[in-house]
């Protein structure tokens, strides 16, 4: 098990070497680098509990030691035609992530596909030609680079959350 100073010390040393640690996950077509200080669990087993009249991006909520945490699934969000016609036979794995920990409104569940793996990346500006969704390059931080050769746009989960939460309230004051 790593210690706190030991952490400490690989995040002082991934700051001068200009890289970060992040699970690469995959997000339909696209592979997604999320910061690996924001993620705070990883999780096969979960109950999905439904949020009545929520959007189809906005799939429920788990129970997350004692905290209701929302879970968004970001390929139903970024491409929501494409999210309906994916195969059912593989229950996505959920990110948990936060970033303060403790009972906060940041807390979220990003939910995903296939094996995560954790990597160092370094980061470089998203290509001009990368086919991606407006919003996710909007949601993206940049391209990081590991050095095996594997990309992955660098997810902003500050702006994950500040756009679901905007979508949200846009829905609650049409529906007012």
């Amino acid at each position: 098990m790593e210690t706190a100073s030991n952490a400490i010390a690989c995040v002082d040393q991934d700051a001068a070497e200009g890289t970060f640690s992040a699970y690469q996950i995959a997000c339909g077509p696209w592979q997604l680098a999320v910061d690996a200080q924001w993620a705070t669990n990883l999780l096969d087993n979960y109950v999905l509990h439904p949020i009545p009249q929520a959007p189809q991006w906005l799939p429920g909520c788990t129970n997350a030691d004692g905290l209701l945490v929302p879970v968004i699934d970001l390929f139903m969000l970024l491409d929501p035609a494409a999210a309906r016609m994916r195969g059912v036979d593989q229950k996505p794995r959920l990110l948990m992530g936060s970033h303060s920990p403790g009972d906060n409104e940041e807390a979220l569940g990003l939910l995903f596909t296939g094996l995560p793996r954790l990597l160092s990346f370094g980061r470089a500006a998203l290509p001009a030609n990368l086919e991606a969704p407006p919003l996710l390059r909007q949601m993206a931080r940049g391209l990081a680079l590991a050095p095996d050769g594997a990309a992955a746009i660098a997810l902003d989960t500050r702006y994950v959350i500040d756009h679901c939460i905007s979508q949200l309230d846009t829905l609650r004051q049409a529906s007012a």
